[in-house]
């Protein structure tokens, strides 16, 4: 072997074991916990924790994306934490009357600004005491509700102490900011400074529960404070023993080609037949027409028969004596006239 490829490849030995030499004095494998936000279900689902914890002490419960149907049963409580932005008066009319059979409704407080309850990008020029717009929600115009001021509770306020009405002790609960809950009706509220945050209705043989935010029991809230207690308290405010639990997350409506099915189903099939065949009918044709035939004219000894039997009929005879003459002066012209007619008088 040549001394210069020993040289080099000492070299390149040499080299590698410097480089790697200088990468494990100045890197280090370590391991860091960083927030990557929630996955799966609990993605999408704010009420995810909560059916896993209500499952998990025993009670059946099933996650709803939007209130489709009514249970069939009044001894199943019903949680929705939406703004009820899809439900009809016909579909308030028919919650409340399952309410006044006996049903338990647990349900947060429309606000005026949608989704968000509060945004901290005005706290300069917010008016607390400011008195919200009027919101329109039927639920809460049935049961005699409106909002009041907005309240932040003080830090050094939380957790808030809230005991209900089935409670024979308080809990700790963290609401965060809300708008206060003012009804002239009989309830059993839960206050923060005179304002209440919480409504317990009795409506009928059943029981309303309206929160002003439900924000307290959803991922990951419900492992703070009492939270988790404070929720099975909630579901157990009516019965004792409640036999199903159903949670409602969403308010979305359906998709547009379910409610096209359901209510106009008779158009889809009739636009999915008349579309492909207009479509078919004003397509590019293949190919040039097909020539039309020429109108068919009739034989001018057809017309001299039709003369002379016309004549003949009204007893002119001399029509007789010229047809032989008119024919020869025909044939002369028309050659192709000749026997194309088996009447050569039209007295035959």
């Amino acid at each position: 072997m040549k001394l210069q490829n020993i040289l080099l490849s000492v070299f390149t030995v040499l080299a590698t074991a410097a480089i790697a030499l200088w990468f494990l004095q100045t890197f280090e494998l370590k391991e860091v916990d960083e927030h990557v936000g929630f996955r799966g279900e609990a993605k999408t689902n704010q009420l995810f924790a909560a059916r896993l914890f209500l499952k998990h002490m025993g009670i059946p419960t099933e996650r709803k994306d939007g209130l489709r149907e009514l249970p069939t049963d009044t001894d199943t409580v019903l949680l929705i934490d939406t703004q009820r932005y899809t439900l009809s008066q016909q579909k308030i009319d028919e919650l409340l009357a399952w309410v006044e059979r006996g049903g338990h409704l647990i349900t947060r407080a429309r606000t005026p600004n949608g989704e968000t309850l509060y945004d901290d990008s005005n706290d300069e020029t917010a008016d607390d005491d400011a008195i919200p717009e009027p919101v329109n929600d039927a639920l809460q115009t049935a049961l005699g509700i409106t909002l009041g001021k907005h309240i932040i509770p003080e830090d050094d306020d939380l957790p808030l102490e809230a005991e209900l009405s089935s409670m024979g002790y308080a809990l700790e609960v963290e609401p965060e900011f809300f708008y206060t809950l003012v009804t002239d009706t009989d309830a059993y509220p839960q206050r923060y400074q005179d304002s209440a945050w919480l409504l317990e209705l009795e409506h009928g043989a059943g029981l309303v529960t309206l929160v002003a935010n439900l924000d307290f029991i959803e991922n990951p809230a419900l492992e703070d404070y009492d939270h988790a207690e404070f929720l099975w308290h909630m579901i157990h405010s009516l019965r004792d023993a409640p036999r199903a639990v159903w949670l409602v997350h969403m308010d979305d409506m359906p998709p547009l080609w379910q409610l096209l099915w359901q209510h106009a189903w008779a158009l889809v099939l009739t636009l999915a037949a008349f579309i492909p065949l207009t479509i078919l009918a004003f397509s590019p044709r293949f190919g040039p027409l097909i020539p039309t035939p020429p109108a068919g004219r009739r034989r001018i000894l057809e017309h001299i028969h039709a003369s002379g039997l016309f004549m003949w009929r009204r007893q002119q005879k001399h029509g007789d004596a010229q047809y032989d003459a008119f024919a020869a002066s025909v044939e002369q012209l028309y050659p192709t006239t000749r026997k194309q007619h088996d009447n050569h008088k039209p007295d035959a």
